[in-house]
């Protein structure tokens, strides 16, 4: 038998953390061997960042030890964490656009050189020389402005300065977020070469099928506990997984296409000779209670036509009906709204929720005017309103009276989605809705998305989630060079039919 202490790079023994009398970790034990990439899966809220902030030395345990190569780790600080080689690369790329490869890679450990007197510089040719020997067979040039990175380079560049720095395991926080099915690819091959030279990691995601592409072991937590942990996955399934992480089996949802419209008493939508940066449709229609998918690679124009409806990406031409109402494009995000036009991004931190802000806040957002009286709020209109979407939501909170901040990132998804819907919308466009949140929460989603199109609300829904294209969607518009070049509906909507036609498609050209 191995000797555990070359065996496993770090254990954990009944690990604890309570804040105040709630366990957001109640005696966790999980075993992370030596040059594997070890899944950790679990809903929002199970324990997941509580556990990586114990492991990565950003809280100290309550109770309960932690083992590092054999040897316990004695107090909890990052910088000891670090010396050790236990680095927690971010969702967001921690990368300072204004400097070069070499400086990011590099940061806050630049080698220097004595200047006059008692002043340091920065040795620029050491520098260069040391960045050019860590990044070679990357693909990464240390001279390049780390602004002009692709996401995946970001998040490639994130990993090399933890190894650089002396990393042996790296926490990898939702690393495959906002990147495209090409660059998530690219980024597992990246981690199986690391793997192969020694490298261990712990591998967060929300998606079934990425732990059972790139992890070689697995640990679920479920409400602060250790739901399961499986040492070879080899022979598991999705539906295993989901089992684990909810504690039941988790009815997958599939949209009946065929009663759509059964509900349906709002008119549909014409686009007719739109142009706009990087996009150009001579014409689109979407039928009231419809959903329809939009898919393609980034700058295809599908996530450019939702900002086009929007007003933030500014039509030169082209016009909007809506039954009886003809429209110019908007070019201001209010003028949208006024028309029934609502968009949620794709990135909530950055465009949908302000945190420091009650969830009550957040819901009225964009719907101020429908809530205020000669510009102060109506105190009942405002409650009349935040209720209805707290309650149809199914919000898990207190109450509405909650910073949005302290809830989990499915339940910050939902409250986003009340922000938008409170706007009264007759087309709702949703851009990456599922990103970021559990199986769970998901499938609540996608329910509550159906549900709203039987009252007549037309969604466009642009995803890079595939299976989530397929399930729930009437048709799928293929963008290619700024144009729709293909649909696909009912039967033909096919996960290999949709990628054929959206990568395949764009790498013949």
């Amino acid at each position: 038998m191995a000797d555990s202490s070359t065996e496993y790079i770090l254990r954990t023994h009944n690990l604890v953390k309570r804040y105040k009398n709630v366990a957001a970790l109640d005696h966790v034990s999980i075993n992370i061997r030596r040059s594997t990439i070890h899944g950790l899966l679990g809903e929002n809220g199970a324990g997941k960042s509580t556990l990586v902030s114990l492991i990565s030395g950003l809280t100290a345990p309550t109770e309960g030890t932690i083992t590092f190569a054999g040897e316990q780790v004695q107090g909890f600080d990052v910088k000891q964490m670090e010396a050790l080689g236990v680095f927690l690369v971010t969702q967001e790329p921690m990368i300072v656009e204004s400097m070069s490869v070499a400086d990011n890679l590099m940061l806050g450990r630049w080698p220097v050189k004595r200047g006059r007197g008692l002043m340091k510089t920065v040795d620029q040719r050491a520098l260069l020389a040391n960045a050019v020997a860590a990044l070679e067979g990357t693909g990464l040039d240390p001279r390049m402005p780390a602004r002009t990175l692709s996401a995946v380079a970001k998040r490639k560049l994130n990993i090399l300065r933890a190894l650089h720095s002396g990393g042996k395991l790296l926490i990898l926080d939702e690393p495959t977020a906002a990147l495209t099915l090409a660059d998530r690819d690219h980024l597992f091959g990246f981690m199986r070469s690391l793997k192969a030279q020694g490298v261990s990691f712990v591998f967060i995601s929300h998606y079934n099928e990425e732990i059972l592409g790139i992890c070689d072991a697995v640990s679920v937590l479920r409400n602060g506990r250790l739901a399961g942990e499986m040492d070879d996955i080899s022979s598991i399934t999705s539906d295993n997984l989901s089992e684990l992480v909810i504690g039941r089996d988790v009815p997958l949802f599939y949209r009946d296409r065929a009663t759509r419209h059964a509900h349906a008493t709002s008119e549909g939508w014409r686009v007719e000779g739109l142009v706009a940066p990087n996009i150009a449709v001579g014409n689109f229609t979407i039928a009231p209670g419809e959903i329809v998918g939009f898919a393609g690679l980034p700058g295809s124009g599908a996530k450019e036509f939702g900002l086009s409806l929007f007003g933030l990406n500014h039509a030169k031409q082209g016009h909007i009906t809506h039954g009886a109402q003809r429209y110019g494009f908007a070019q201001h995000p209010e003028d949208a709204f006024a028309r029934g036009i609502a968009y949620l991004s794709d990135d909530r931190h950055r465009d949908g929720l302000v945190g420091l802000q009650s969830i009550a806040q957040n819901i009225t957002l964009s719907s101020l005017g429908k809530v205020s009286r000669a510009g102060v709020i109506d105190a009942f209109a405002e409650k009349q309103v935040v209720k209805r979407y707290f309650d149809h939501l199914r919000v898990k909170a207190v109450a509405p009276s909650v910073l949005l901040g302290a809830l989990s990132g499915g339940n910050q998804q939902k409250v986003c989605l009340g922000r938008v819907l409170a706007t009264d919308p007759k087309l709702l466009i949703l851009d990456e809705p599922t990103r970021g949140i559990d199986v769970g929460v998901k499938e609540e989603v996608h329910r509550i998305i159906d549900a709203l199109t039987r009252e007549g609300l037309s969604v466009i829904v642009i995803t890079s989630d595939l299976d989530e294209m397929v399930r729930m969607v009437d048709r799928v518009c293929i963008f290619v060079g700024g144009q729709i070049e293909q649909e696909f509906t009912g039967a033909d909507i096919d996960k290999d039919a949709i990628l054929q036609a959206a990568f395949g498609t764009a790498l013949a050209n």
